[in-house]
């Protein structure tokens, strides 16, 4: 099959490209791949090109010379030239898999961290689980040399299925010089012991003993959308969907057909970085816990394969994700990404004075996948509405990280879960990265409050409020925050387009999720992350903007990406723009949250506003009575649930 040029790097393209650039710039072992990244055509290049047409694929490529501690940044076209080589100084690579596994082994021999081990009663090393972590705040000083290091918390494992977070080590971590897999240092505050308390949450071992009735989602007559490629058409919908090492599950491209001509929305959307401040105080090494996983470790590469499980219900399509490992090796996810529809309930109903009824069923298209990183689950869930919406969900489970702590002790900033267990509070914020082309790429974005004047002439009975639109004409004055007292969302017009009632047409964005980082913006978290205390933030397009965070986050001093790009305080009026949402979860755990969590949810909406001359879903056939109604079949003999009438 001939590719779209926004669809992801193939298994072969992705070999090729590595290939090319090893042959070109005589790379050795000593270069390893960080990200390899479709090279996203320019919108004037894809307007230009149509189907048929020859079509120029290339790969972006962040390689890391360990050997000199550089990062280089590379564009490498599959017609085999490299046309770009650029050496970045002073940056740092992400954590990368094979490192992670030669420093946890050089770690797991360290004879220190052995014999602090046996000082806690472990002997068994192979029952010793270790993570790498990014320091979220400085760097000891005698360690602060310019060196990529990371930490290892570590957890016991005393049977092969029983849940490692349940059993945290406590004041033992060894600290790792990335390159050379050198334990530079290794600290062992002792006096803490390990919880001992299991936390059991597979199936043989808790049972399943809470049953109901088989629930079946059928479709006969099979699904009612059509994948071409990664072309999506769905009801009035058309759009592509990517995947991306870094950012996981991309959306491109999305189009609406109102009554016959089809109008476009959206270009690119996609989660451009994920940030989990840890809010714990600084004893056992967790107030280091901060992690980029997008930044400093890539969403992508942990995508899951949904092939187990009960991740998607009803009539299933799922898409292969592809990525090359450090090592260069490309490495396919079998059906890493979930393609399906969903009954979202009532759509719209009115009854009217002469008792007719109008009902419809609404539902919506689901694409979706899930990434494990470490203890947590991500789910990334995109919506489609049959009204015009757009909808993103994070779904968060998975295991709360835990660490170590004397019981029944005052830990002002965590959860006791067990005796000497604890859950530390944190939060997860994301940032979506939304470039929005709606009917065109000239578009503003207003800031929409309800405001109500005080009783008095120009609100004479005390109810009336309006609506006040603030134009964020430069990127200085577009850095703002939700106010939910005056209801505040964002609404990005095309003042170019008018609907029928001569108004520019328009998309608002929906604030959901809001959340305020509880960092210090002078931390070394709130530098980094700076973006996080802004709810929005709107910059101009520009092809080298990708990452709320900048493009290269581990050990990074900060204050790049937004807040950099920004103080150019470039114009913001009709003009190809980008809005950057950010929001998330402010986790406060729960001994409900143990031993699994169920799943949070944070996100947000797109809806149309003033984009259609009426409701899109106002044509949406009825649904069959058969599918929509049922009888109680005690009802007719007065049997209840309960029991009988008398």
């Amino acid at each position: 099959m001939t590719p779209h040029p926004l669809d992801p790097l193939s298994p072969d393209e992705l070999a090729a490209a590595i290939e090319i650039v090893r042959r070109e710039q005589g790379l050795n072992q000593n270069h390893l791949f960080v990200f390899t990244l479709l090279d996203e055509p320019t919108k004037d290049a894809l307007n230009a090109w149509k189907t048929g047409d020859p079509m120029d694929r290339a790969a972006r490529i962040t390689i890391w010379d360990r050997a000199e501690g550089m990062l280089i940044e590379s564009v490498v076209g599959l017609d085999g030239t490299v046309r770009r080589w650029e050496p970045q100084p002073g940056q740092k690579a992400a954590l990368l898999g094979p490192e992670a596994t030669a420093c946890i082994a050089a770690a797991k021999s360290d004879p220190r961290v052995l014999e602090g081990l046996r000082r806690r009663g472990i002997d068994d090393i192979s029952q010793v689980h270790m993570e790498t972590w990014p320091f979220g705040i400085d760097v000891p000083d005698h360690l602060d040399d310019g060196r990529r290091l990371f930490w290892t918390p570590m957890w016991h494992r005393p049977t092969p299925d029983a849940n490692q977070y349940a059993h945290p080590i406590g004041g033992l971590h060894a600290i790792v010089a990335i390159d050379t897999a050198e334990v530079v240092d290794v600290e062992d505050t002792e006096g803490i012991p390990t919880p001992q308390t299991p936390g059991p949450y597979r199936l043989s071992q808790t049972g399943g003993d809470v049953r109901l009735k088989p629930l079946e989602i059928i479709q006969p007559e099979g699904a009612s959308f059509t994948v071409d490629g990664w072309e999506i058409q769905w009801e009035r919908w058309r759009f592509r969907l990517g995947h991306c090492q870094r950012e996981g599950l991309v959306i491109h491209d999305v189009r609406f057909d109102d009554e016959g001509t089809e109008r476009k929305i959206a270009h690119r959307m996609s989660i451009a970085e994920l940030v989990i401040p840890y809010g714990d105080q600084g004893i056992n090494g967790a107030a280091r816990k901060a992690a980029f996983d997008t930044g400093e470790f890539g969403f992508g590469n942990y995508t899951n394969s949904l092939t187990l499980g009960c991740d998607c219900l009803g009539e299933i399509v799922y898409l292969d994700t592809a990525v090359a490992d450090a090592a260069g090796e490309v490495h396919v996810t079998k059906q890493g990404i979930c393609l399906h529809e969903e009954d979202v309930g009532i759509l719209w109903k009115h009854t009217d004075a002469d008792g007719h009824v109008e009902v419809r069923r609404g539902r919506r298209f689901v694409a979706s996948s899930i990434a494990t990183i470490d203890n947590y689950e991500y789910g990334y869930f995109w919506y489609f509405h049959q009204d015009g919406t757009i909808e993103f969900e994070a779904k968060l489970t998975g295991i709360v990280l835990t660490r170590a702590a004397i019981p029944g002790e005052e830990n002002p900033s965590a959860t006791e879960l067990e005796p000497g267990l604890l859950a530390p509070y944190h939060q997860h914020l994301f940032c979506a990265r939304l470039d929005l082309d709606v009917d065109g790429v000239g578009n503003t974005v207003y800031e929409v409050d309800a405001v109500a004047h005080p009783m008095g002439p120009e609100n004479p009975a005390g109810n009336a409020y309006m609506t006040r639109e603030l134009p964020l004409a430069s990127e200085s004055l577009a850095k703002r925050v939700i106010d939910p007292f005056a209801s505040r969302f964002w609404k990005v017009v095309n003042p170019e387009r008018t609907n029928h009632m001569g108004k520019p047409v328009g998309y608002k964005l929906m604030p959901g999720g809001a959340n305020w980082p509880m960092a210090d913006p002078e931390s070394v978290i709130g530098k980094r992350a700076r973006f996080m205390y802004h709810h929005l933030w709107v910059t101009p397009q520009r092809p080298d903007e990708l990452y709320p965070a900048g493009d290269h986050p581990y050990q990074h001093e900060g204050l790049d990406g937004l807040p950099r790009w920004t103080a150019a305080d470039r114009p913001l009026e009709n003009e190809d723009i980008v809005l950057w949402y950010t929001f998330g979860t402010n986790h406060i755990p729960r001994t409900e949250d143990w031993p699994v969590m169920p799943v949070e949810h944070t996100g947000f909406h797109l809806k149309p506003s003033g984009f259609f001359r009426r409701s899109p879903g106002i044509d949406v056939a009825p649904s069959e009575p058969k599918h929509c109604c049922s009888s109680n079949p005690h009802a007719a003999s007065g049997d209840a649930a309960t029991g009988s009438k008398d």
